[in-house]
């Protein structure tokens, strides 16, 4: 018996081509969001672009300059986030489109910066071009996470990756921990951090393993390195105080540092950002993210040991998680993925849902989201 054909929308299958144009621009846009853009004519697809770089065209600007006048007259924009009306470092994406003559736009979401917000919908629509909202809403809203959180929460988008033994734990109890997960998941884990602003992790990391924290294996920029050290334990030989490349080094800490060691950081380029101590002394995280938004960082991949990544579980901060399990077993005398969180009742504890599964060699790679639902 012959397969049935599964028929889909066309405005899907158009603006998934957005969405897979707007990831092109992933690591060198933010803060701004990842946009994409088709324009269809006759049925037929007749060009794409993206935003390529922070401070660069806007994907429908670009994609209005690959069309002729007579092309672009009666043509379908798809766009995965709603078109800009405001004067910015280029001007407004809704001006170029209603002078082109494009005839529809298909949008996949509102753009909640204030600036915008509905706006630019409103003024297609004034202009009498034709505007449906809400296309593959929630593939957009993935794709743009890190923006909608910097945007709307004030703060950075944080993916929290653990490399873990099947037991959960992610390093001896001497802290060794090279290497748990394969060469695969390795690289894997540097295009991730291609694509962010920032990596942190705890000063602990950094006496454990002495990490880079840098792009290697694979294209990309540097994120920033971001290392949270209370009272600024970090060893003047750490691999994150070299600069032999371009990487920024900051180094979140509290007023029980030396200030005599913080001028020896700064006189090596680390940038010192104070913040308020948690109860425990340990850099309050939840006052940290402000700052580090202020400072236009909208994502961050957090690599840290067990105690940083329980205090970022404990405040809410993980927007998600990335689970990379090894097949083998350390034992209960290793160190354990997630410090004490101090739980009272199972129903306060985190709670997350699995989106997407992949294999990497031998690793499982479980990545999950929060469960808005259960953590208020």
């Amino acid at each position: 018996m012959a397969a049935r054909s599964i028929k889909v929308d066309p405005d899907q299958r158009y603006m998934r081509m957005a969405l897979a144009e707007a990831e092109k621009g992933a690591g060198r846009v933010s803060p701004n969001p990842l946009v994409g853009a088709v324009a269809v004519k006759a049925g037929r697809v007749i060009a794409k672009a993206y935003h390529r770089r922070f401070g660069d065209l806007h994907a429908e600007t670009a994609l209005l300059r690959k069309l002729s006048l007579e092309a672009a007259q009666g043509a379908t924009i798809y766009v995965n986030l709603e078109p800009c009306c405001h004067q910015g470092k280029t001007p407004p994406c809704t001006s170029a489109l209603i002078a082109a003559g494009i005839a529809r736009v298909v949008v996949a979401m509102e753009d909640p910066n204030p600036l915008v917000n509905g706006q630019g919908i409103a003024q297609l629509r004034e202009a009498g071009i034709e505007v449906v909202v809400g296309v593959c809403d929630a593939e957009a809203r993935r794709v743009n996470a890190p923006f909608l959180t910097y945007m709307t929460g004030g703060r950075p988008w944080l993916l929290l990756k653990v490399a873990q033994s099947l037991d959960g734990r992610i390093a001896l109890g001497n802290g060794k921990s090279r290497w748990i997960t394969g060469e695969a998941s390795r690289t894997e884990v540097h295009r991730i951090r291609a694509r962010l602003d920032a990596v942190m992790v705890g000063v602990q990391t950094i006496l454990d393993d002495d990490p880079e924290l840098n792009v290697r294996h694979v294209k990309g920029r540097d994120p920033v390195r971001i290392i949270a050290d209370s009272k600024l334990r970090i060893p003047d030989s750490a691999r994150v105080l070299r600069h032999r490349d371009q990487s920024k080094t900051w180094i979140l800490t509290t007023d029980a540092a030396p200030s005599d060691r913080a001028d020896d950081l700064r006189k090596r380029g680390v940038q010192i950002i104070y913040c308020p101590p948690a109860r425990d002394g340990r850099v309050d995280f939840r006052q940290a993210m402000p700052e580090l938004a202020r400072r236009d960082i909208a994502s961050i991949l957090v690599e840290g040991g067990g105690t940083v990544h329980a205090a970022l579980l404990g405040e809410g901060l993980c927007d998600e998680l990335i689970v990379a399990v090894a097949p083998l077993v350390i034992g209960a005398d290793g160190r354990a993925s997630v410090g004490e969180l101090m739980l009272s009742e199972l129903d306060n504890a985190p709670r997350f849902t699995t989106y997407r599964r992949e294999t990497f060699e031998q690793d499982y790679w479980f990545y999950l989201e929060r469960d808005v639902h259960r953590n208020r």
